[in-house]
């Protein structure tokens, strides 16, 4: 049975569109109660399940929020910059910033143009498949167990990866994790204290601050800059002044912003970091996703004197259900691994076999000229696209690395009030204000290419552009 008119997506969608405008033209204090779900019944004239809907719609988008027995009220920290939060407060920007992860969170009921899990018909799900059956059909194997650091057999031909892309090292040097982000907060946990002060490159990636954040250390972040060289020499000066625990370097999303760094910037900051003997943890995340011909070698690749912490994942190349991560040092190797044994699980030991398959053979390289193919001709599609939809003014950079674009809207645009509109509609995408404890990145947004630009994406690409041209008037 078909719903009633007025209890119709457009009818609710109408009614949401409506209060959003209000709420975001001010007419509603901060904190301020709603009508009630009876006054606004009879003010628009709307069935209950109309005006619930729009409510929750605009609950969704972060504009108001629900007390129980007590109605609905307007968010005190609404996903706009707040008059009231002046740059530098620290409390302000943590709640601003908490607020903000939670719209920029994947949901199931929202189209994503963001997020950068790669789509199904990227991975190499039937050779992984193929791999774990014969594994499983094989008696004398030892699947049911697992280990603490990873197989040396793993372990080696991840070196020898690493090895093939500039590195020095071996494969009794890496510890094995559940993910990047185990191997970050791994090196983290054993190098720095809560309060330590961790220089980081901007734009910062996302999980990187959320890491920093639940450790209580404090983000001190260096000038976000094309040209390494300046991230280097600010980062000396400021080690002239400053005591830093540690310095990380995620350089893969500033190459998002339009150009990767040079060979020599980046043997410039190892070297900024070596003459204060500062560990470096280089997050390497998308270090097997070159889109073009340029690849650009990981920082760890500069390090003669073994003060790079190398953290890897192979998420972008198996998926996240079949991936490890990775730190990768000699001088820590012994330290990384005696705290992975008493903070860590154990690395199952049937993923460790098919991974090591996998990666001995040739069919990941087959696998990843065919990602990288695809992935070039989406970058490309989603670039021409976006530039095509959004308001004249706007930038769409790419680097040489991974599936990520990096949106700088005309200025005035407000990439989070976008975002509050967008979500409305059933959209949502990656604020640049999560990559910073500031506010430099509000007018920018991050979109992905890992999944075809089809109908549905294009049509949501295209009301992004509707809106953010609204709002360019």
């Amino acid at each position: 049975m078909s719903a009633r008119p007025e209890e119709s997506p457009f009818r609710y969608q109408q009614l949401a569109d409506r209060l959003a405008e209000e709420l975001l033209d001010g007419r509603h204090a901060a904190g301020a109660r709603l009508p009630s779900v009876r006054s606004l019944c009879e003010l628009h004239a709307a069935s209950l399940a109309t005006v619930t809907h729009a409510l929750h719609r605009l609950e969704d988008a972060g504009l108001i929020e629900s007390r129980p027995r007590r109605g609905f009220f307007v968010r005190a920290n609404r996903p706009i910059p707040p008059a009231s939060a002046p740059t530098g407060h620290a409390d302000a920007l943590d709640l601003r910033r908490e607020r903000l992860m939670a719209l920029a969170a994947s949901q199931s009921d929202l189209l994503s143009l963001g997020h950068l899990a790669l789509s199904a018909d990227l991975l190499p799900l039937a050779t992984l498949r193929r791999l774990a059956q014969a594994r499983l059909r094989d008696a004398t194997a030892s699947w049911a167990e697992g280990s603490v650091a990873g197989s040396p057999a793993l372990r080696e031909v991840l070196a020898r990866r690493l090895v093939q892309r500039g590195c020095r090292l071996h494969g009794e040097d890496l510890v094995l994790t559940h993910g990047e982000g185990e191997a970050l907060q791994l090196c983290l946990r054993q190098l720095t204290r809560a309060g330590d002060r961790v220089a980081v490159t901007r734009p910062v990636p996302l999980r990187t601050l959320e890491i920093l954040h639940s450790m209580d250390l404090t983000v001190v972040e260096l000038p976000a800059a094309r040209d390494g060289h300046q991230v280097a020499a600010a980062l000396d000066e400021l080690l002239r002044t400053s005591a830093i625990a540690v310095c990380v370097a995620g350089t893969e999303l500033s190459a998002a912003m339009g150009t990767a760094w040079p060979d020599a910037a980046r043997a410039a900051l190892v070297a900024a970091c070596g003459r204060h003997d500062l560990p470096l943890i280089d997050s390497d995340l998308f270090g097997e996703l070159p889109i073009g011909i340029d690849h650009p070698k990981p920082l760890k690749a500069f390090d003669e004197h073994d003060r790079v912490l190398h953290c890897g994942s192979l998420a972008c190349v198996t998926g996240t259900g079949m991936s490890v991560g990775w730190i990768a040092s000699g001088r820590h190797r012994l330290q990384m691994r005696a705290a992975r044994a008493v903070h860590g699980d154990l690395l199952p030991a049937l993923t460790d076999q098919v991974l090591t398959d996998f990666l001995s053979g040739d069919a990941v390289d087959r696998h990843l000229r065919r990602l990288r193919q695809h992935l070039g001709r989406r970058v490309r599609g989603w670039r021409e696209a976006a530039l095509a939809c959004l308001p004249p003014g706007t930038s769409v950079h790419h680097g040489p690395l991974g599936h990520q674009l990096w949106v700088t809207l005309p200025a005035g645009i407000s990439a989070l009030e976008l975002l509050a509109r967008v979500r409305l509609k059933g959209i949502t995408f990656v604020p640049g204000a999560v990559f910073t404890t500031g506010k430099d990145f509000d007018g920018c947004l991050r979109l992905s290419a890992a999944h075809a630009l089809d109908e549905r994406r294009s049509a949501a690409l295209r009301l992004l552009g509707e809106l953010a041209r609204e709002a360019a008037r």
